[in-house]
């Protein structure tokens, strides 16, 4: 009897080391449902829905958004599917995603978000319902897509499950794009979101299900701080002496454009200035981006600022064509990690590397 007993104990234990994993995620994210992620806030200009929790929030002083002005177009499966319309945006940005208790509905949720914004005397750019078209949950917020998940620094696995699961399979799609223009501006708030189904998330999406999730994004008007320094024309011969190279954070271009922004002209000052003080030195001139988009986009991308530096120094400075060759590297030769925003910030630069 005491073998049989402690061979019974032993099948106990070993079952429930086998099913704690998932078990731990389940009430992990149950926990999560309970309580605000840390040193997040509601917007003045939305509030929140009563009884919804904040689970995740990315507040940046200055970045850029795309957010949708029109129904998506295309079916699921299909590989050219996308908005009729978008509008691109740079500003202060404010991403949030709240949690619905259950039982209620999407048209209540997000109908209670919206009205304050209206309140606040924000003007409808476009809004939809059942008419958003097949592929817009698609569209606008992928598990897999760096750009669509609201995951800050320091945010725990389970808590980024949720988040990759929180708009996985969502009935009632909702979506509003508001704005209301200001002296310093304009401003934006987007919400969207929908009914959870669960699935096919596994613990997290059953955690979610009957539950509605709500993004909310706000872009306000801000100026980018210029605090990238200039690498003199000193140091970039010392650096190319040394590295065989000198990168320049300096150069600055419009948002998903290859125009130099005319804050970039002292840099490409101290640039001209060492390349009309060695001659007899030939350069390459290479574009980096971070990995935002897609790696052809961006190669070409890139091509184009590299170009544009190239034909800058041409034709402020004199710098003779055959001893610049400009190339895009896109993505491909990063500096430091792309999972953070600072990270993106350091891959984003210009290089003259000597031939």
């Amino acid at each position: 009897m005491p073998f049989h007993r402690q061979h019974a104990v032993g099948l106990v234990v070993a079952a429930a080391m086998l099913a704690s994993p998932a078990s731990a995620l389940a009430q992990s994210a149950e926990a999560l449902l309970a309580r605000d992620v840390a040193k997040a806030a509601d917007s003045p200009l939305t509030g929140r829905y009563t009884g919804s929790v904040l689970i995740a929030q990315t507040v940046k002083a200055f970045d850029a958004l795309t957010l949708p002005t029109g129904p998506a177009q295309g079916r699921r499966y299909q590989a050219d599917k996308k908005f009729a319309g978008t509008i691109a945006l740079q500003g202060q940005v404010t991403r949030s995603i709240y949690v619905a208790p259950k039982g209620r509905s999407a048209l209540e949720v997000i109908s209670n978000f919206e009205q304050p914004i209206v309140g606040n005397g924000f003007s409808p750019v476009f809004q939809c319902a059942a008419d958003c078209g097949e592929s817009f949950p698609l569209l606008k917020y992928r598990w897999d897509s760096a750009d669509s998940k609201v995951v800050a620094e320091g945010y725990e696995r389970p808590r980024i499950a949720l988040i990759e699961a929180a708009f996985g399979q969502l009935v009632d799609v909702r979506y509003g794009l508001f704005k209301k223009a200001g002296p310093a501006g304009d401003t934006y708030v987007a919400i969207y979101g929908g009914l959870h189904q669960g699935a096919p998330f596994g613990r997290p999406s059953e955690a979610l299900r009957d539950r509605v999730g709500v993004l909310v994004e706000i872009v306000e008007p801000r100026e980018m701080e210029k605090r990238m320094e200039v690498v003199s024309a000193a140091d970039i011969g010392g650096k190319v002496a040394a590295e065989g190279r000198a990168v320049f954070y300096g150069i600055l271009f419009d948002f998903d454009k290859a125009d130099i922004k005319p804050e970039s002209e002292p840099q490409l000052a101290e640039m001209g200035k060492f390349l009309k003080a060695n001659p007899g030195t030939r350069v390459y001139v290479i574009g980096h981006t971070d990995n935002k988009g897609t790696l052809d986009y961006n190669l070409g991308l890139s091509q184009r600022r590299a170009e544009a530096v190239a034909k800058a120094l041409q034709s402020r400075y004199g710098i003779e064509a055959k001893r610049l060759t400009p190339r895009g590297l896109g993505p491909l030769a990063p500096v430091a990690s792309n999972r953070s925003e600072a990270g993106q910030a350091r891959n984003r630069r210009v290089e003259m590397v000597e031939q």
